[in-house]
């Protein structure tokens, strides 16, 4: 048995470790990841006007208005279509849930659309004015029928925008209005300049721009990316289609506050229970007077906006948001459906996850993790052991059920790649055009990962949210992960130990986390090119609202003379200002205002962004003629290139070549049989590669482009670090 004065000294034992853990954490993330520069300082205080002084040409600022129209209009667009889908489906859903859950199939079943018309040469304005006008019109049905009452207070009705007093959306406290504004503006202006993300140039926007040239989606193209599942470039199509690739961005963007509603709707409506004992921690009497606290919903939303991934995922034009998105509104779903058990929503989570692999194929670890919780759910129903297979019996219609819908929603882009390449997970497992072992050797990169290093693994959690060897650098977690992680593994330590006041949506949470950290760790055992803090942005965002219930829970540990859960919130005030500050810091070199303002042009915010890059592509358009066939070296970006280019997508272009011909003669005749006209040299990239020492990507003959260049190549044009020759 403890005695008071033992539990109070190791409550205060345990205070004072978090406490010094808080101050470490906060700390060495900003030591890695610092807010700001001397350098960027001086350069700021030296011309300050420079990023102020700004003359607006209204016809520029209209133009960015219609760009974020457009994503609006498809958002509302989106919103109208599952809002009508949902209200045919026997499910109780407050205003918030329909937002959320009908926004997320709305996009889900519009792209879907937008696919099958790309399979039949549909790819004209006409239809795709059609399909806005369509869904436009089914979201005015729907806020006319919900505004006019229509089916709203029936006690019958399962469908109902109205949210009940419980679930109403609470405006936050004025602080975090203002700074949820600031933040969100900001990232806002960025998404509004024309794209010069990675990944955007090499096949998000690529993609779409070579299906609309063609007027249909089209194969035989030595990108291998635009073979993976395709939902959100058929939706950054048709935004293209529409208006431009700025408005396709910001369809991007706007799952920003997606995120932030469905982290909010987590809160909400799973963790707003009253503080209990945490079994296992030990407690202290609150005062007479303590008010019982409940963790609130935008409690999360500020741990959500707190990862700087976020906003700088929400600039690009990514598809990392709607993933997140869809895989952790699957989970809600699946919990709804463990409330009450009704088909509706466990047909929905299958639908959610069915979208999510749609989008990448990495999400296919979802559905095996919520059929896994299926089956949890009828086992843990049966307390004794011998009842147990009965438990299983139970499950499997659920199972098929869900199954069947996942199934079903994922199926046509694995059933298109089947068709079109043969491989249906093309280019992986099967190979297919274009692919051989030399090449998935090059993509996979085995043997360059951190191995099976004890040390390196146990320190893996800390390394990743610092932000230390990520490949992508598309933005880090954030200091909250790192701080709460000691109280995350403590509260998750003393739930399972102890099974009195289990919450079971902290636990499962916690285990969705879980199995997608460990299939991330396995990635990144093998392979470097996988150590990508994006890549785990759906459990840093399943994190979000569990972080918010421990803050809130916090006030547990409260003293007269120290209040832990006040201090900790300084430390994330702290915390906030900070990511503010990087954020202003790397917004301002961006020049963001002066294309909204219309004081630079698309040209001058491309050269400013991007370089000699852009220079090389325009000078390719402007050089060559057309029919020119481009082949690139070491650079996977041809979004600007409106010639024949064909990127070296994954840096092995060179490489696979001498694997193929052997040398300068045998490659040169090559590229004369495949009607290559001319080469692109990216000098900073090959130099990268042979410094690094990447074999698997790099010739063995360490002159073969000198070999080329001497006795093949005619050089043409110069841009610094890109070289563009043609072929003799």
């Amino acid at each position: 048995m403890i005695t008071p004065m033992r539990d109070s000294r190791l409550k205060w034992g345990i205070v004072f470790l978090f406490v010094l853990w808080l101050f470490y954490g906060l700390s060495a993330y900003y030591v890695v990841q610092k807010p700001f520069s001397v350098p960027q300082l001086v350069a700021l205080l030296e011309n300050p006007s420079a990023w102020l002084a700004l003359d607006f040409a209204w016809s520029s600022v209209g133009r960015s208005l219609l760009d974020v129209a457009t994503a609006v209009l498809i958002n509302l667009a989106a919103w109208g279509i599952g809002a009508t889908i949902l209200s045919y489906v026997k499910l109780r859903m407050d205003g918030l849930e329909t937002a959320v859950f009908g926004t997320g199939l709305g996009f889900g079943i519009l792209g879907l659309w937008i696919f099958c018309l790309g399979l039949i040469g549909g790819f004209i304005p006409a239809a795709f004015w059609g399909t806005l006008g369509v869904a436009l019109a089914l979201a005015l049905w729907q806020i006319f029928k919900n505004g006019t009452g229509i089916n709203a207070d029936d006690a019958n009705s399962s469908f109902s925008l109205r949210p009940p007093r419980s679930l109403r959306l609470n405006l936050p406290a004025r602080g975090i209005t203002f700074y949820l504004l600031i933040v969100l503006g900001l990232a806002l202006t960025l998404a509004l300049l024309p794209p010069t993300d990675w990944d955007g140039l090499f096949y998000h926007l690529k993609g779409p721009k070579l299906y609309l040239e063609a007027g249909r989606i089209v194969g035989g193209i030595d990108i291998p990316h635009l073979s993976f599942p395709a939902l959100f470039e058929m939706l950054f199509t048709l935004a293209i289609g529409l208006r431009g690739d700025i408005a396709a961005k910001l369809l991007h963007f706007s799952f920003i506050p997606w995120l932030m509603a469905l982290v909010y709707l987590i809160s909400s409506r799973f963790f707003a229970t009253e503080s209990g004992a945490v079994a296992g921690v030990p407690t202290v009497p609150q005062s007479a007077g303590t008010e019982k606290r409940q963790s609130g919903g935008w409690t999360a939303v500020l741990v959500l906006i707190s990862m700087p991934m976020v906003l700088n995922l929400g600039t690009q034009a990514y598809n990392d948001l709607p993933l997140a998105f869809y895989q952790i509104a699957a989970l809600v779903a699946l919990l709804r459906w463990r409330q009450n058990e009704q088909t509706g929503w466990l047909i929905l989570s299958g639908v959610f996850a069915g979208l999510a692999m749609g989008l990448k194929y990495t999400s296919f670890a979802t559905p095996l993790l919520l059929a896994g919780f299926v089956v949890w759910h009828f086992w843990q129903q049966e307390t004794p052991p011998r009842l147990r297979a009965s438990a299983l019996k139970k499950s499997l219609i659920p199972l098929l059920i869900l199954t069947a819908a996942t199934t079903l929603i994922a199926l046509p882009w694995y059933l298109k790649n089947w068709a079109f390449t043969g491989n249906p997970v093309y280019p992986f497992v099967f190979g297919g055009q274009f692919w051989d072992d030399f090449r998935a050797a090059a993509y996979a990169g085995t043997g360059t990962g951190i191995g099976f290093d004890p040390i390196a693994l146990l320190r893996l959690p800390h390394d990743l949210i610092l932000g230390l060897n990520d490949a992508s650098q598309d933005g880090q977690p954030g200091p909250l992960f790192l701080i709460f992680l000691p109280a995350v593994l403590v509260y998750a330590f003393a739930k399972w130990k102890k099974r009195e006041g289990v919450e079971r949506p902290f636990n499962l949470l916690l285990i969705f986390v879980l199995a997608q950290y460990l299939f991330w760790v396995w990635g990144v055992i093998f392979s470097a090119g996988l150590w990508q803090s994006r890549l785990l942005l759906p459990a840093f965002v399943a994190l979000s609202p569990v972080i918010a219930w421990i803050f809130d829970d916090l006030a547990r540990w409260d003293h007269p003379q120290f209040s832990l859960r006040r201090f900790v919130r300084l430390v994330i005030i702290i915390a906030l200002a900070f990511n503010l500050v990087g954020q202003l810091l790397n917004w301002l070199p961006g020049v963001p205002l002066t294309y909204v303002a219309g004081n630079a042009s698309r040209d001058e915010i491309l050269t400013h962004w991007l370089g000699s890059h852009y220079s090389a592509m325009q000078g390719i358009n402007q050089q060559t003629p057309a029919d020119a066939v481009v082949l690139f070296l070491y650079e996977p970006r041809s979004y600007y290139c409106d010639r024949d280019c064909r990127p070296d997508s994954i840096l092995d272009t060179l490489a696979h070549l001498e694997y193929l011909h052997n040398d300068a003669n045998g490659i040169a005749q090559a590229w004369r049989n495949e009607g290559i006209t001319h080469v692109l040299l990216f000098e900073t990239g090959y130099e990268f590669v042979r410094e690094r020492q990447m074999a698997w990507i790099s010739p063995q003959n360490t002159h073969l482009m000198d070999d080329l260049t001497a006795t093949h190549l005619q050089l043409v044009a110069d841009w610094g670090d890109y070289q563009l020759y043609e072929l003799k």
